[in-house]
């Protein structure tokens, strides 16, 4: 099955469950405090899925949420859930082509099942006011969680090679924490970023793979 067809159907009716088992826990409680440090009015979610729990969280606080996501059935429930039809759509982030510039983009969990989401992060920067900011979290591909997916990936890519049939493997796209630092300097943002264990106090090093960035953009000259 092509991958994004996968996110569109099999892993979309896994993430309407999965989103009740994370709850609202540590690490998206980071995220909204990321997000409405700054009191933004307005802000964007590149796949936004359901909506739960950090649109709703948001929404609480008062602030209005656009966004989008290709998978149908999730965006309806967003739509619904954060009572905007217009502003949540279906769709890729760079079929946007509004005049809106937001106070913040985020994208939170999803930046390992997007293939270049380093073009996804430029398109943000574009939709984003200056002086907000875009926040979003990556996994990084050194850290032993990725490193243990990377070395499966290529135990699979040998067994098929011998014509051995091997289920495929989605959710692969891991970024280096280096790399990432790079690419957002060479872009003029201003960054922090924190690590998953250290925002979860969780001490098992090989399964919080995950950074989160939060990124200003420079105000014009």
């Amino acid at each position: 099955m092509e991958e994004k067809q996968y996110y569109k159907t099999v892993y979309n009716k896994f993430w309407v469950n999965q989103t009740k088992i994370y709850g609202h826990g540590e690490y998206t409680k980071k995220i909204v405090s990321l997000i409405s440090k700054s009191a933004p009015k307005k802000v964007f979610e590149v796949a936004i899925g359901t909506g739960w729990p950090i649109g709703a969280a948001l929404k609480a606080k008062g602030i209005e949420i656009d966004g989008c996501d290709i998978a149908e059935t999730s965006v309806a429930l967003a739509q619904e859930e954060l009572g905007n039809k217009n502003g949540i759509w279906i769709g890729t982030v760079q079929e946007y082509t509004g005049g809106i510039l937001y106070d913040v983009t985020y994208c939170v969990r999803s930046s390992w099942c997007i293939p270049d989401f380093y073009s996804v992060v430029e398109k943000m920067i574009s939709m984003t006011k200056p002086g907000g900011y875009i926040i979003f979290d990556i996994m990084d591909r050194n850290s032993p969680y990725c490193l243990k997916h990377r070395l499966q990936n290529i135990k699979n890519d040998y067994y098929r090679f011998l014509g051995i049939d091997v289920d495929e493997q989605y959710g692969m796209h891991f970024i280096s924490l280096y790399s990432m630092k790079h690419f957002l300097r060479k872009n003029n943002l201003i960054y922090q970023y924190w690590l998953e264990r250290k925002i979860t106090q969780n001490r098992d090093r090989m399964n919080t793979p995950k950074v989160v960035f939060c990124c200003r953009k420079q105000e014009e000259s």
